[in-house]
């Protein structure tokens, strides 16, 4: 030390090179890996240190978090630092709403989402269910099913200005709402404060915004990959219920502790749960369809012409007649798209069989294997017109039955080279009455019974000397 206070230009002691890293120098490439891995993941899922951390702690990791916070960094080039203010809440007087953009891969095919999250004030508790949009539809029930986790309502909700909810912004506090929302809002019987429009609002509900991007880093890093979304759903929930055992910075309860307390002050719920349908009457067209959204769903031929109601949900879509479901589709969010239901064109193409193999109802469907096939030997048989009416007889069997009675009579008429609709029908019953048990009736407990006697007319002998 004297040496530099005497000569402040001495040289300095270079290391020969870079001090060892015992801890988390075997953890370097991998941390490097995982971040260039990032440099093509959606950029709101890509890994902090924080959720590197823990993926190398559970392969076995055993240094602390701030080690691989200074790696992050310097990869990145960047200061590990990051600083926050803990506020104070009364319990069960507030949450916080909003929406929150994530990308997961759902059968195979990656898709964005949008994190619904309701996130309570005092407890810090949170609900996140994802959907296919922002609409109406997503709104509502976003907040049927976040009341039903928390088992109760707040007495007020903050927002910003989504269009699912705000018709119209008015001055300062004034916002015109719509008319689903307003119903939400009476039949749950909470109050709502929307921030200031754009980027000055947004400190205003810090906390649920803060709280979509943990669980986007936190549950969707990487990139999760479901079968389908109800299932990325039952993943997320688990997360929510998992996460009660953390303690939030500057808290001293745990998020379940705190939540007992927030719970005690909830609103109670409705005896019955909100519908979150959002409706609208739709006309149907020459081909037996209604549009919503750019796309087209059928109904049965019968309502061509007819002006008939829409119940669209986030997930489905049901058409009524205002008083009874005549049909139910799996909601599609892509455009210019045929959901079609082929028992509803059933009637329809029996009166022109020879479109059978151009029907678009037919051909979009997924039949199980040898359904088309066997179509083809009916051609080849009776000719497209018989075989058509033929086709739609199976086909009917295959509504109200199912594919599984079908296909075990179609295996059995390609067996015996019996190619004809009756043929199947015939198997199809047969396997209904072998699948009736046979046993005798016990009617111990019904002696009224056993003084009556039950005669098959005519007998089978009878059928023997017609033989």
């Amino acid at each position: 030390m004297r040496k530099y206070i005497e000569e402040p230009d001495a040289p300095r002691y270079t290391a020969s090179k870079p001090r060892g890293r015992p801890t988390t120098g075997p953890w370097y490439e991998q941390i490097k890996a995982i971040i260039e891995a990032d440099k093509t993941a959606p950029r709101k899922q890509r890994h902090t240190a924080k959720r590197i951390f823990e993926r190398l702690a559970e392969s076995g990791y055993e240094g602390s978090d701030r080690s691989v916070r200074q790696i992050v960094a310097e990869i990145k080039n960047k200061p590990a630092a990051s600083a926050c203010v803990p506020l104070l809440f009364d319990p069960g007087k507030d949450a916080q709403v909003d929406f929150g953009e994530s990308y997961a891969d759902i059968g195979g095919e990656r898709i964005k989402l949008h994190g619904f999250e309701m996130r309570l004030n005092f407890s810090r508790k949170k609900f996140v269910m994802f959907f296919r949009s922002t609409e109406k539809e997503s709104f509502l029930e976003g907040h049927v099913r976040a009341f039903q986790y928390f088992a109760g309502v707040v007495e007020r909700l903050s927002y910003d200005n989504l269009s699912a909810a705000v018709a119209q912004v008015g001055k300062g506090k004034e916002r015109s709402l719509t008319k689903e929302f307003k119903e939400l809002k009476g039949y749950y019987a909470f109050k709502t404060n929307f921030c200031k429009p754009g980027l000055d609002g947004a400190h205003e509900k810090g906390g649920v915004e803060n709280g979509v991007g943990f669980a986007r880093r936190n549950w969707m890093v990487p990139v999760p990959q479901f079968d389908s979304i109800d299932e990325l759903n039952a993943y997320v929930l688990t997360k929510c219920q998992a996460d009660d055992t953390r303690t939030v910075e500057g808290q001293h309860q745990t998020i379940a502790e705190a939540f007992s307390v927030d719970q005690a002050h909830l609103l109670p719920l409705p005896a019955r749960p909100f519908d979150p349908a959002v409706q609208q009457p739709a006309s149907v067209d020459s081909y037996c369809t209604v549009a919503l959204k750019c796309n087209h769903y059928s109904v049965p031929a019968q309502y061509v012409g007819k002006i008939l109601t829409i119940r669209s949900y986030s997930n489905r879509v049901e058409i009524t007649t205002g008083l009874e479901k005549i049909a139910e589709h799996q909601r599609s969010f892509g455009k210019d798209e045929y959901i079609l239901r082929p028992e509803h064109y059933l009637d329809l193409l029996e009166r022109r069989p020879n479109a059978v193999p151009y029907a678009r109802p037919l051909i979009q469907y997924e039949w199980p294997p040898g359904y088309w096939d066997f179509y083809q030997k009916l051609v080849e048989r009776f000719g497209p017109s018989q075989a058509g009416r033929d086709f739609i007889s199976i086909l009917r069997c295959h509504v109200k039955y199912g594919a599984a009675a079908v296909c075990v009579a179609l295996e059995e008429a390609n067996k015996l080279n019996a190619a004809n609709a009756n043929f199947i029908i015939a198997a199809i019953d047969r396997q209904r009455f072998q699948a009736i048990p046979a046993e005798p009736i016990d009617l111990s407990n019904h002696p009224e019974l056993l003084t009556h006697s039950v005669e098959m007319l005519p007998k089978p002998s009878q059928y023997s000397a017609l033989m």
